[in-house]
Order: C-alpha cells, then structure tokens, then sequence
C-alpha cells in the first residue's frame, strides 16, 4: 500500500492550479502520510512537502514540526538536522534571527555526525547568513569561509558560489571594498560555468552596488543593467523591481534626484505584489529623501511616513535609522527644530538598539544553545544506544544462527556415530555367527558322542558364573543347534540368542562356540 499512497501524494503535488487548490494537496497529501508508519522514508517525505509548501507560498509548519517529531522517536540523526535547518530558514524568513541561529547551530550539531557533506555545508552557509542579519560579520565570515574550504575540497562549484557571494557580501558591509569585488568576481565565474542565472544576476547586482559605494557609476551602472537584463529575460519574484531600487540608488547618489524617483516608483507595484515590506518600506524612504532634495515638503512627508510605518511593522532597525534620519532632516528643513531634535534622538537610540541587539540575539543565541544542549546531548545518546542494541541484536542473530547450525550438525554427527556403533556391534555379531557356522563340522563330532551330549554337570558351570538362561542356550550351542533353532525352541527373538551367546563368549573367555563346547567339556 506505501507505494500507493506515495503515488498518490505525488499526484496531488503536481496538478495544483490555484493556490487554494494547492493548500488543498498540501493538506491532503500530509493527512495521507500521516497515516503511513513512522520511517525514515516518511520524514523525508514531510521534508520534500515541506519544501513543496514553501514554494507554493502557503508555509506549512506542521509538517517539519512532524518530521522533527518522528526522527527524534527513530534516533534518525541526519532527519533531525535537516528539520532544525528548515525550522532556522523558516525563522529567518519572519526575521527572527534569534532562533534561526540558535535552530541553525542544532542542525549543524547533528550533521556533523553524518556523512552528507552538502548538508553540512547549506547549513553553514545559512549560518552565515542569518549572523550578517544582526550584524556579526566575523561569525558570518568564519561560517562562510568553512563553507567554502568543505565546498572545494568536494568541488561542489553551486556551494561554492554561494559561500563566495556570502564573504563579498560581508566586505560589503564593513565597507572593505576591494576585497568584496575579489569574492564576488570570482562567485560570478562559478555561475557562469554554472550556466545559472539566478547566480549571475544576484552576482552583478552587488558588484554594481559595490561600485556605487566606490563612486565609480559607469561602472556600476554597467553591472546593474547586466542584472536588469537577465531579471527581464528570467524573471524571478521582485527580482526586476529590486534592480530598480539599486538604479534609483545610483542616481540619487549622483545627485539626480527625479531619475532616482522615477526608478523607486517603477519598483513599488511588483515589491506590493510580492508583498516584499522591507524593499517597499526602503523605496518610500528614499522617493522621500529624494523629493526633500527637490523641496516638495508635503510629498517628501507622505513618503517618509510611509516608509516608517512598514518599517516598523517588520521592526527593520536599517529601515527606521533611515527613516528617523530623513524625518530629522524634514524638521530641519521645515524649521520645526524641536522635532528635529526628537527624530535626532530616535536616530541615535535606534542606533544603539541595533548594536545592543546584535549583542543581545548573540547572548540569546548562545544561552538557548546552553539550554538546548543537553536534549540534544539526550537524543545523541539515545541514537547511539540504539545503534549499538542494533548491533547487538543483530551480533546475536546471528549467534543465534550459528548455535542452531552447530547444534543440528552435532545432533547428526551424533546420530551417525551411534547408527555405525550399532552397525558395527551388528556386523561384529554376525562375525561370530559366521565363524560358529564354520566349526558345525567339529560340533557334529561332539554330537556324536553320547556321554557328552546335551549334559553339563553344575558344578562344572560356578565358576564361570552364568545365567540360567545362557545354561540353556549353551546345552542348545552343545546339541549343535543354530542361532535360529535356539530361538524357536526358547519363544525368543534371534536378537535375543546373539546377546546371550555374546555374554557367554565374555564369561567363558572364547570367541566361537567350538572354543565354549571345549572350554566346558574340559
């Protein structure tokens, strides 16, 4: 039935054409893997939905939380660092940095222990993202920078590119310039062997931000149109509207403030489409900054509250700075110095909340990393217990086996030892009686002599000590009767007369029967 209900989830996932419709299969196809048996196969499927309700825009958190869930019970240590990692990316994407790094550090903790180099190294390069999100360059750095060395030493060129993009990126933003156009020039040849253009549009756009640091505008608008095109040709989300607010940045920096504006409003339609707050709150922000240098006062107003107000509901520190730093300005220019004053204010509180911030996610990061340390060291443990029963198990199966083997062979070997012991016992009978059969001649001699014939006194027969039974058997032997003859005249078996005749040879020190007929005639 599992390959069924497989089929079925796959069915789901690839017909969807309406994003209610899609909810739907997301919905129905984890209700389907629900009732499948916990394995390791299912929480690779729940990941795979995971990812599939990521990319259909309807985030499905219950389904990672239920992968996390199963591999924790089956001690499936690389299931469990794959969920953290999800859970950390998931926290990045609504700005909790907090627990994206603390989620990341779990996951890393766990791969670390599996031999899936790939995942180890998404997971640093996630790592290293999030720690530039508040503002810990040197920890993004050293994350990327292993990303990079594991990224080499497997030659995966995709990992590569980006753990390259990631160091150039954290140049750009502690302003080392020079050292971020050696990264990221040499992230854009991977992409271009890549032949991926995702990687090259993202590459370009920052090397034209880079240049527009370093004032070089032909440059830079070289680079950002090279990204234009490839975002018109491949077009990818806001992927179009972002390069528009990089143009609206370069000509606002080269003081021509309605080209800049024009650029910011060409970006506003598809950031709202998208519903990419922190881009659209940086375009209000600007197309204020812009319309104050043009001194449209009550426009530059509009805009800049605008601005604040969805910085503020996404709480993007680098936003609101801008926005209480153009607001200062507003008051300034508009005379409204107490105001002023206040915005000044605010721009520099938000200035240290950014720092204290970082400090601070940093501090939480590493107590909740405490705190968690000992579940996870508790899961580690389990994983390894279970292991070694696992082997153990199977160590005794195995033993088991082995036992049962030698147990039957024994009990055969032992069967045929007693078979041929009897055999030969047999064998060694019907010897005797062959050789009785050949002394019959000189028995008959004995027959015909009538004082000696079928009598024995008893005191002649103590001292060997017989039965009186074997007495009569041997008066039988002493009248020459066969083993056969003796039998019927006892009402016994043939069997019977050999043991008898065996116990007499014994008592009597003879081998055949001429030799006890002497022995006793004697």
């Amino acid at each position: 039935m599992k390959p069924f209900y497989l089929f079925w989830c796959v069915l789901i996932l690839s017909f969807p054409l309406f994003s209610q419709k899609k909810s739907i299969a997301i919905d129905s196809a984890f209700q389907v893997l629900k009732n499948t048996p916990n394995s390791q196969k299912k929480v690779d499927d729940l990941i795979i939905l995971y990812k599939q309700s990521i990319r259909q825009r309807e985030i499905n958190t219950d389904l990672v939380e239920e992968a996390l869930k199963i591999s924790e019970s089956l001690f499936y240590i690389k299931g469990i660092g794959i969920c953290y990692d999800r859970k950390g990316l998931t926290a990045r994407y609504d700005q909790d940095y907090s627990s994206s790094i603390t989620n990341h550090k779990r996951a890393l903790s766990y791969l670390n222990q599996t031999t899936d180099t790939l995942l180890i190294i998404k997971c640093l390069n996630n790592l290293g993202v999030t720690y530039r999100k508040v503002n810990l360059e040197k920890e993004a750095f050293n994350h990327y920078f292993k990303a990079l060395k594991l990224s080499e030493k497997t030659k995966n060129t995709r990992s590569q590119s980006i753990a390259l993009n990631g160091i150039g990126n954290v140049f750009i933003d502690t302003e080392q310039y020079n050292k971020a156009l050696y990264y990221l020039r040499k992230a854009i040849l991977l992409e271009k062997e890549l032949k991926n253009n995702k990687g090259q549009e993202y590459g370009y756009a920052n090397l034209g931000e880079i240049f527009i640091e370093k004032q070089a505008y032909d440059s830079a608008y070289f680079y950002i149109n090279k990204s234009l095109d490839i975002a018109i040709k491949h077009p990818r989300k806001e992927g179009v509207s972002i390069k528009y607010t990089l143009l609206g940045k370069l000509y606002q920096r080269k003081g021509d403030y309605k080209k800049s504006n024009e650029f910011y409003f060409k970006s506003i339609p598809q950031l709202e489409k998208f519903s990419n707050t922190r881009y659209l709150s940086k375009s209000y922000l600007n197309i204020g900054v812009n319309q104050l240098e043009l001194n449209q006062f009550t426009e530059a107003k509009k805009y800049i509250d605008k601005g604040l107000e969805k910085a503020k509901n996404i709480n993007s520190k680098e936003n609101i700075l801008l926005g209480y730093k153009t607001l200062t300005n507003y008051y300034t220019k508009t005379n409204q110095y107490k105001k002023a004053l206040n915005a000044q204010n605010q721009v520099l509180v938000f200035k240290d909340s950014i720092l204290n911030e970082a400090s601070l996610k940093s501090f939480i990061s590493t107590e909740i990393g405490y705190e968690t340390f000992k579940k996870d060291l508790k899961i580690q443990t389990l994983a390894i217990a279970k292991s070694n029963s696992d082997k153990k198990a199977k160590s005794n199966f195995w033993l088991f086996i082995a036992s049962v083997v030698v147990g039957v062979v024994s009990v055969v070997v032992l069967l045929i030892i007693l078979f041929l012991l009897k055999r030969n016992k047999t064998l060694e009978l019907e010897r005797k009686n062959t050789q009785l059969k050949n002394y019959l001649i000189q028995i008959n001699k004995l027959k015909n002599n009538p004082e000696k014939k079928g009598s024995f006194p008893k005191n002649e027969l103590k001292e060997f000590q017989l039965s009186k039974r074997e007495i009569e058997v041997l008066k039988h032997i002493s009248n020459g009767l066969s083993n056969a003859q003796i039998a019927e005249k006892m009402f016994v078996s043939n069997n019977t007369i050999k043991t008898h005749i065996s116990h007499i040879y014994t008592k009597l020190d003879v081998k055949n029967r001429v030799q006890a007929i002497q022995k006793i005639s004697a």
